[in-house]
């Protein structure tokens, strides 16, 4: 089994939206911590943690400097076991690995982070790589994004 603090290059398999620009990121032995603010929303942190790592993919719409406001993100992330070879997660077992999107916008009562409850994590980890397929659906706000592949290599 690979350590994935050896894994280094990422590559989006996943076709970005072409109205902006997309990321993908491993963070490697970090958490998340899952939180709730004073008015119920919740959002999260990333903290220090031995054992575990961070898949974190980011869509940034391009938008005129010129608008103020005009700004759209969004985002998924998840926890993976740096031990794990293998992961066929549906639905509510995403709930395994702490996965949330993020959507960031200024659209009153449509941005914040939600838990994904619906859809299904694809993902191999071999010396080589790290893969992982995930389509997935968040029925509280609209979304873009709504697959994500990648991979991580040396």
């Amino acid at each position: 089994m690979a350590k994935t603090s050896e894994l280094l290059k990422s590559n989006i398999e996943s076709v970005c939206p072409e109205d902006g620009a997309c990321t993908l990121e491993l963070q490697k032995n970090k958490s998340i911590a899952v939180k709730t603010d004073i008015t119920g929303k919740l959002y999260c942190d990333l903290e220090d943690h031995p054992g575990t790592s961070v898949i974190h993919y980011v869509y940034t719409r391009n938008t005129d400097p010129e608008l103020q406001d005009g700004q759209h993100r969004e985002e998924i992330i998840f926890e993976i076991d740096n031990t794990v070879s293998e992961l066929d997660l549906n639905n509510w077992n995403l709930s395994q690995t702490k996965m949330i999107f993020g959507r960031h916008c200024f659209c009153r009562g449509q941005a914040g982070y939600f838990v994904v409850k619906q859809g299904k994590l694809r993902l191999q980890h071999t010396k080589e790589a790290l893969r992982f397929v995930l389509d997935f659906t968040v029925t509280e706000v609209p979304q873009t994004l709504t697959q994500v592949k990648g991979t991580f290599t040396q």
